[in-house]
């Protein structure tokens, strides 16, 4: 019975969490402006990027990514955060990227779930091979969180 209600439970947060986030990303999302990066080519938006130097970076291909999160947008957007992307390689119809956080969000505490989430969102891209995060990100850590990160976030560093 116990393990019922729990159940239940969970299941009920889950639903007000979704509800939140979508209400959270309608006040701060163009739909229009999502359309029209979602449509653009990540293969081509890396390739067109020179990672050199930050004003190399295709100026859409960080909004396509935003675009491409799930519910963890509204936590990067709700909060002043923001992704960056320090490395991307194209490899034949797919990419592979190293991105970073800008904003709050480079040191909160929430940060193993922000990870893991827009590693799972991006990932479920089909022109997207690999997510890794910049080691950087884990210069605003100490202690057991930098080491949670590292060993229990399920992400990788580089």
């Amino acid at each position: 019975m116990s393990d019922e209600l729990a159940e239940e439970y969970r299941a009920q947060i889950r639903l007000q969490m979704n509800e939140e986030a979508s209400r959270r990303l309608q006040e701060v999302v163009d739909p229009r402006e999502d359309a029209r990066v979602l449509a653009l080519q990540i293969v081509e938006l890396v390739g067109d990027s020179d990672f050199s130097r930050p004003e190399g970076i295709h100026p859409d291909l960080v909004p396509s990514l935003m675009a491409r999160l799930g519910e963890v947008r509204a936590a990067l957007t709700g909060h002043g955060g923001a992704l960056t992307v320090r490395e991307g390689e194209v490899d034949g119809e797919s990419v592979r990227l190293v991105i970073g956080l800008d904003g709050a969000c480079v040191a909160c505490g929430a940060a193993p779930n922000t990870l893991s989430g827009i590693q799972n969102d991006l990932l479920s891209d089909d022109h997207i091979q690999s997510i890794l995060f910049d080691i950087g990100i884990l210069e605003h850590y100490d202690g057991i969180v930098r080491e949670f990160l590292l060993k229990k976030s399920g992400v990788t560093f580089c």
